[in-house]
């Protein structure tokens, strides 16, 4: 069951990635109600693997739950690395979609203070 569901999403995360119009904010296409309907869609078709009777609400809350466990590895990441550790004590992400989010790296950076 693992293995799917593992399978499952990481098929869900390479179609997020493959929609722009839902992630990259600084996009045409991430204004388009039309594209990100029909790209939910998708999302939606893909999650039912996992959550029979899923919707396009389950799968912001799926969108949601994988960006908030990528940024909070992100953030001890780099509070490991601002601690002075030495490299072999420096945190080492244990998330396996980890790696497969790292085009959200950009799009996570907080807005400066003016």
């Amino acid at each position: 069951m693992a293995r799917k569901q593992n399978q499952v999403i990481v098929e869900f995360i390479e179609l997020y990635r493959s929609e722009p119009c839902l992630w990259q904010v600084k996009s045409e296409e991430y204004h388009d109600r039309t594209k990100k309907d029909v790209a939910y869609s998708k999302l939606v078709k893909t999650l039912e693997e996992l959550e029979p009777g899923a919707t396009k609400k389950s799968v912001l809350r799926k969108i949601n739950s994988l960006r908030s466990a990528y940024r909070n590895e992100k953030k001890k990441v780099g509070v490991s690395k601002k601690s002075g550790a030495s490299t072999d004590s420096i945190y080492k992400q244990v998330l396996w979609y980890y790696d497969l989010l790292e085009f959200l790296q950009d799009q996570d950076t907080p807005r400066t203070r003016k």
